[in-house]
């Protein structure tokens, strides 16, 4: 049985955006600070278009540290380094607790931003 998300997967998906992970964790960041500029700004005046665009800065700011977080995770693979059976046992009941846990997280802020667009 071929699993979709597994350690190794993730792995190689982390490896091939390890480039990336200061840059998204710097994105992040300014996002964050954007979005804390702007909610200072909107009242109940504000037009729409600015309060979309300050609550799509939120949910950017947030898909962006979950793609840093996931590469940070699954850069290195503590159980491909270890040799007592012990050990690697353990390490892979913790990677794929993180597997199933990034299963659901990586595109959690994605869907609440659309959620957010149907509902309101």
């Amino acid at each position: 049985m071929k699993y979709w998300f597994t350690p190794q997967v993730f792995n190689n998906i982390a490896v091939s955006l390890y480039e990336f992970r200061w840059k998204f964790l710097l994105w992040s960041a300014f996002t964050f600070g954007l979005f804390m500029l702007l909610q200072q700004q909107v009242s109940y005046t504000t037009p729409n278009e600015l309060i979309w665009l300050v609550i799509f800065l939120l949910f950017a700011a947030l898909q962006s540290l979950v793609l840093a977080s996931f590469i940070f995770f699954f850069q290195n693979l503590p159980s491909l380094k270890e040799r007592q059976s012990f050990w690697i046992k353990f390490y892979q009941g913790i990677e794929w607790c993180e597997t199933i846990m990034f299963t659901f997280i990586l595109p959690l802020p994605m869907l609440i931003f659309i959620y957010a667009l149907m509902t309101i």
